[in-house]
């Protein structure tokens, strides 16, 4: 199964207790396979209960085709096969914690 991801970096996603935004795209190289990730910040800021923040990646997938198309808004997508195997997911999530120094990996 693939997926379209849409890139779009620096919109700022606000909510009730603060915002986050992926501020940085790269490629990793793992096990014969070219991985999308994007790096953003989350930040608590108008919470009841407190600030805080964090450092996070996200990864849509392997990469089938490379911003080979555009959505209705005009932005480039990408093709991407989700990680379902969880021993890629492990070795995927170090080698982002080192690289990009963030404090949590989620796949989509």
């Amino acid at each position: 199964m693939t997926r379209k991801y849409t890139h779009q970096l620096n919109k700022e996603v606000t909510s009730i207790s603060g915002w986050y935004k992926l501020h940085k795209e790269g490629v990793l190289d793992h096990g014969g396979r070219r991985f999308l990730y994007a790096v953003g910040d989350a930040v608590i800021d108008s919470s009841c209960c407190g600030t805080g923040g964090c450092r996070y990646a996200v990864v849509p997938g392997s990469l089938v085709s490379w911003k080979s198309g555009t959505n209705d808004n005009g932005l480039p997508t990408s093709i991407v096969k989700p990680v379902t195997d969880e021993t890629i997911k492990r070795a995927l999530s170090t080698l982002l914690s080192n690289k990009e120094e963030v404090t949590q990996v989620q796949f989509w």
